[in-house]
């Protein structure tokens, strides 16, 4: 038995525009005369597509809906003032991404102000408070449970002129959204999160000037920079309100599986699961982002090095968690097509991490261009009525697109037809 759409009935459609999800109701010839023992059947593949082409000259097509038949229209036209029309109307039903990630940069905003207030006062000798920075936390855990996707991309935006207190607040956001996807609890994604934001707390105590420095560290250098961990430590003894699990992180985040980390090169059975969690978040965000000696790694170079160290440094299955949770493509990846145009992934489905929403800023000759949102998990076509594919991901601002600039300036960009 199968079902019939009553939206658009016997369309008159050639094999070239045929596609996956399309209603095949009538043959341009008898059923008898043909292979297909259903006298009507949806489009699964491309092998039914090659069947048809096969056997028929044309076919009839009911449509589901308006949706569908002028996606149909869209790719079938040869007509490019028809197709530059239906974008331009498209345009009309807007998605505004300044809005989109509204409550995630303000968020933000405020988590960025309180951890750079933490690091002023530490470099200062003063004491500082903890209340204001747990609020913080308590934040950032509401916004990833309410727009994780929007929030995730705010850790491509440089909140203040301090890197200590950039990664400290990257990292948190981070470690919050993966202690989600692992099932922790509200309370315990707060403490994961305030561990991440003063992991590294103790480079307050380390001058600028080491770790601002762009060419190669010498050996004194390097066990200058490690003491970061032990300052940390010794700061936060010091708090009363501090949870254990913070300490914890601040101590060990460096520590790794195989006992060659520091600062006392504790082995797997002495590194707890939460330091192993913030420990990758960690390595990550470091290594998408540029430092003084080297250019920040696009996304799949980040999980080649995570890959490379899983078992040894990092704990194998969290390693392997945190890739199938990110994706290939998370959002504020840039990316470019197979025809060349360049976009921002402004989010993915759960179902095809492969085929995210992109919002697409530049042409094939990598020029600006007028703002598209196009979702690759449906049909969405270009100019050439050629669906849209991912050739390549990059780091954040290759070919200078810069994700904060198009945020903050109140973009409006075409939706999906």
């Amino acid at each position: 038995m199968y079902g019939t759409y009553s939206h658009l009935k016997r369309i008159k459609v050639y094999p070239d525009s045929l596609e996956k999800g399309m209603f095949v109701s009538e043959l341009d010839r008898p059923w008898s005369k043909s292979d297909f023992l259903m006298q009507g059947f949806t489009i699964e593949d491309e092998l039914d597509i090659a069947s048809i082409k096969d056997q028929c000259d044309f076919v009839y097509v009911d449509f589901q809906d308006d949706v569908q038949f002028k996606r149909f229209q869209f790719k079938s036209s040869v007509s490019k003032t028809y197709k530059e029309r239906i974008l331009t109307e498209s345009e009309k039903r807007s998605f505004n991404l300044k809005e989109h990630t509204k409550t995630a940069r303000k968020t933000h905003r405020s988590s960025a102000k309180a951890i750079k207030s933490v690091v002023d006062k530490v470099m200062l000798g003063e004491d500082f408070e903890v209340y204001s920075v747990k609020n913080s936390v308590k934040d950032m855990v509401r916004e990833v449970l309410t727009n994780e996707q929007a929030m995730m991309m705010m850790i491509l935006l440089k909140q203040t002129n301090d890197r200590t207190a950039d990664h400290c607040l990257n990292v948190s956001v981070l470690a919050i959204g993966f202690a989600r996807y692992l099932g922790f609890s509200q309370r315990e994604m707060e403490e994961i999160g305030l561990a991440a934001l003063l992991h590294d707390i103790g480079k307050s105590q380390i001058e600028n000037k080491l770790l601002n420095k762009t060419t190669k560290l010498d050996k004194s250098e390097i066990n200058q920079l490690c003491m970061h961990t032990k300052h940390g430590y010794d700061l936060l003894m010091k708090k009363k309100d501090i949870p254990p699990l913070v300490i914890d992180v601040a101590l060990n985040h460096h520590e790794r599986l195989n006992g060659k980390g520091y600062p006392r090169r504790l082995k797997a059975d002495r590194i707890s699961s939460k330091v192993r969690l913030v420990s990758i978040a960690d390595c990550f965000e470091a290594a998408t982002t540029n430092q003084p000696h080297r250019k920040a790694r696009s996304v799949v170079e980040a999980y080649k090095l995570l890959m490379e160290g899983k078992g040894t440094k990092y704990d194998e299955k969290l390693v392997l968690k945190f890739i199938e949770w990110r994706g290939i493509y998370p959002p504020g990846t840039i990316v470019e097509m197979k025809n060349g145009e360049v976009g921002i992934v402004v989010s993915t489905h759960a179902k095809y991490k492969l085929k995210p929403r992109v919002l697409l800023v530049l042409d094939e000759n990598k020029q600006p261009r007028r703002a598209r949102l196009v979702d690759l998990s449906t049909t969405d076509t270009d100019a050439e009525s050629k669906p849209y594919v991912i050739f390549k991901a990059y780091e954040n601002e290759a070919f200078e697109v810069k994700v904060q600039e198009h945020i903050e300036k109140g973009l409006i960009v075409a939706k999906t037809k």
